[in-house]
């Protein structure tokens, strides 16, 4: 059964940073090729084959003894000795141990290799054991860029299409005396994949999957949005993959709301396991609050998922449930906070769950 860890990890890769490691790794392997061609021609010449072929079927016992005698006092000790430990023996035991050897397993040879040549083959060896993983280290930051800078173009050069969602008329909604809020929602038809959304911020499309927005929530493939008064929203670009699997984009601004609008009251339905608000808003903004066994308020952000939510949809909405409801009781309220933009101050509504007093102090 293969690893699911490694397939996630080769899934992710474009084809371009594919083609890009199989190339580096291609490299390395040809250069190792070439380094141990070139010493067998050398010891070739010598009358020496038999003995170099050998000596680097023992580089690799020779190898484990040197780990283990770095790897095993630094086991030994606990605390912060250990990391002390491991590099001094890294740094002192390891390469008396790597060259001694080298040098003990060529005068075993036949015939017997001399003290220049055995220290030759031990340090080529490391070489071969220090510069690939380094060639790794330092081609990760730019085929990471290269890989990025081409899935950019890719995004900027997927196809234009009509927004193939249902967008509905904007709302306004009133949170009591606290502030007020405008919410529309982006419902997507049978078949179309959200697969990716951007938001215009300072000139540059941002992904939003690698960034907080508080005013913008999935549920599937639909999107929701809320905003408060007086904050505009940054124009969104949205990525789909229609039935037939063809990719497509579009961008999705936001109207400025009928001056006037008249503002409904938002109201919360309350469950036993949870509660139902009017509209769908992101978890980022929403906080619960409990009462403990012995009458304690607490309050939880939603930052921590439950078994079976996942950060993609992050709409809290009606039907919201708490898994674990039984043990932690009914949530005796909702608390909703928002950040307009300045110089606008942020401001929070506390909802309290009738016939119980209120979690914390408004």
């Amino acid at each position: 059964m293969p690893d699911t860890s490694i397939t996630r990890l080769f899934d992710a890769l474009s084809g371009m940073a594919l083609g890009l490691w199989a190339g580096l790794f291609i490299v390395i392997l040809a250069g190792v090729v070439w380094v141990l061609r070139t010493e067998r021609r050398q010891f070739v010449r010598r009358g020496k084959a038999r003995g170099w072929f050998w000596m680097r079927v023992l580089a690799v016992p020779i190898l484990a003894l040197v780990a283990a005698a770095v790897v095993l006092p630094a086991r030994a000790v606990s605390g912060a000795e250990a990391l002390g430990v491991f590099y001094i023996a890294l740094f002192t035991l390891a390469p008396l141990l790597w060259f001694g050897l080298h040098i003990l397993a060529g005068r075993m040879q036949s015939p017997r290799f001399t003290r220049s040549e055995s220290m030759g083959l031990a340090i080529s060896g490391l070489g071969i054991l220090i510069v690939p993983p380094l060639l790794v280290s330092m081609a990760q930051g730019p085929i990471t860029l290269l890989d990025h800078q081409a899935r950019l173009a890719r995004l900027d050069n997927t196809p234009h299409a009509p927004m193939p969602h249902d967008v509905t008329p904007v709302l306004h909604y009133r949170l009591g005396e606290a502030g007020a809020i405008f919410v529309q929602s982006l419902r997507a038809p049978v078949g179309v994949q959200v697969e990716r959304i951007r938001a215009e911020i300072g000139g540059h499309w941002h992904d939003l999957a690698t960034m907080m927005h508080p005013y913008l929530c999935r549920a599937g493939e639909d999107i929701h949005l809320a905003w408060t008064a007086g904050t505009p929203l940054p124009p969104l670009q949205i990525h789909w993959r229609d039935a037939q699997g063809q990719r497509h984009q579009a961008e999705h601004r936001v109207t400025a709301p009928t001056p006037g609008l008249p503002a409904q009251p938002f109201n919360i339905v309350w469950r036993e396991d949870g509660f139902d608000l009017p509209v769908a808003v992101s978890r980022h903004v929403v906080q619960l609050g409990w009462h403990t066994a012995d009458g304690r308020p607490t309050t939880r952000t939603l930052d921590m998922l439950q078994p079976g939510e996942t950060f993609q949809d992050d709409c809290v909405t009606t039907g919201y449930r708490r898994v674990a409801w039984q043990q932690e009781g009914p949530v005796a309220q909702v608390i909703l906070r928002f950040h307009p933009a300045p110089p606008t101050p942020a401001w929070q509504a506390g909802f309290t769950r009738p016939a119980l007093p209120p979690a914390i102090d408004q």
